[in-house]
């Protein structure tokens, strides 16, 4: 069954053992940067699209509003979407050290899979939509899963899971209750 859990969270024997005795490997820490780096060439091709989207419209909006003639300075044009991008690059730079947090820490308890649901906005802010996820909770400590995890850990059955200061898993064990 272990055996699965690696399949699942993507580490090995060597990764496992290195958790217990409470080191991070190589291997894992590149694993971590490697989504982090995906997540921010995500967000930095986002805030070229809306650079782009933005510095047109506000080009447009400006030159109808000035009636051909273009008195408006390149800064006044450009304030809005910068303020934008700045707030853009706050995010990504918050959430990328957040996540690139590889201290090691350790939950052991039983598991309980519990289904969340959320009101998100719709897209067109006339209303909420219910979204649900499945949560891992251990020992106090919760974690957003894919459903596909209930196919190899059971509700009730004790697990010991090593994973970040970011929040992601690394690597786990069932423990004999």
């Amino acid at each position: 069954m272990n055996e699965k859990l690696q399949q699942y969270f993507k580490f090995t024997h060597h990764d496992l053992q290195a958790n217990q005795q409470g080191r991070i490997t190589e291997n894992q820490q590149s694993h971590i940067k490697a989504k982090v780096q995906r997540f921010n060439s995500r967000i930095v091709f986002f805030i070229a699209i809306i650079s782009v989207i933005a510095f047109g419209v506000n080009f447009a909006v400006r030159l109808a509003s000035a009636g051909g003639g273009f008195n408006n300075s390149i800064t006044n044009m450009a304030l809005g979407p910068v303020i934008t991008i700045l707030v853009l690059i706050f995010f990504m730079a918050f959430r990328s050290n957040k996540k690139s947090d590889v201290s090691l820490k350790k939950v052991e308890g039983a598991v309980n899979f519990v289904w969340v649901e959320r009101q998100v906005a719709n897209m067109d802010r006339t209303g909420y939509k219910t979204e649900k996820s499945l949560e891992m909770r251990v020992g106090g400590a919760s974690f957003n899963v894919n459903q596909n995890l209930m196919d190899i850990i059971n509700q009730g059955d004790n697990i010991r899971l090593y994973y970040t200061g970011g929040g992601d898993i690394i690597s786990a064990e069932f423990v004999e209750k």
